[in-house]
């Protein structure tokens, strides 16, 4: 090879157009599950995303409350294994008091100890859905069994991590990623499958 060949500038990318997509709200849309419907996906069960594009500016509106956290972890010279073992219990708590609080059993204004405000939005829609779907039939609770628990410390202050329970209809699956905010620890991202 010689020197002008390796000295030979790289053209630039051509300047991103903006998405056709971008400006249009995303919606959802349910229809009522038939029970022809419902033996169909339990035989042939699909999980696919229609819209791929969506995706990054669905995740892009959840990752603001991560943005203007202090960072100002509960215990400062904690070590690994302390602040794991803190990010476990809290988890415990959230997993067990949100599926309460999804059961009509607890008042979603309970969890505003441990949630961002838009997660706390966000259980309370889901809490509203599900008491109007179950009507008044009455809940038992439950205490969860735990199956498993993963955590990983993203950043100095910020840790996500993931619990497998069993509520005792199902085993389900909750993730959550927490965030050190004026020395306590913050849920600022949560799914529960």
């Amino acid at each position: 090879m010689n020197t002008a060949e390796a000295l030979t500038p790289v053209p630039e990318p051509p300047a991103a157009q903006p998405h056709p997509l971008a400006g249009r709200p995303l919606r959802i849309e349910q229809e009522e599950p038939t029970s022809e419907g419902w033996t169909a996906f339990q035989r042939n069960p699909r999980f696919r995303l229609k819209r791929e594009d969506e995706v990054p500016r669905l995740l892009a509106s959840q990752g603001q409350a991560a943005e203007e956290a202090d960072l100002q972890r509960p215990t400062a010279l904690a070590g690994f294994q302390e602040e794991r073992r803190q990010i476990l219990a809290i988890c415990r708590v959230v997993c067990q008091a949100t599926v309460e609080t999804l059961s009509g059993l607890r008042s979603p204004a309970q969890l505003q100890r441990w949630l961002e405000r838009e997660v706390q939005h966000k259980v309370w829609q889901r809490a509203q859905l599900m008491t109007r779907r179950r009507g008044n039939t009455p809940v038992t609770p439950t205490p969860l069994q735990f199956l498993s628990e993963r955590t990983t410390p993203v950043r100095s202050g910020v840790w996500e991590a993931a619990v497998v329970f069993n509520d005792g209809n199902r085993v389900r699956a909750c993730a959550l990623r927490l965030q050190a905010h004026l020395r306590r620890w913050r849920v600022t991202a949560l799914e529960l499958g």
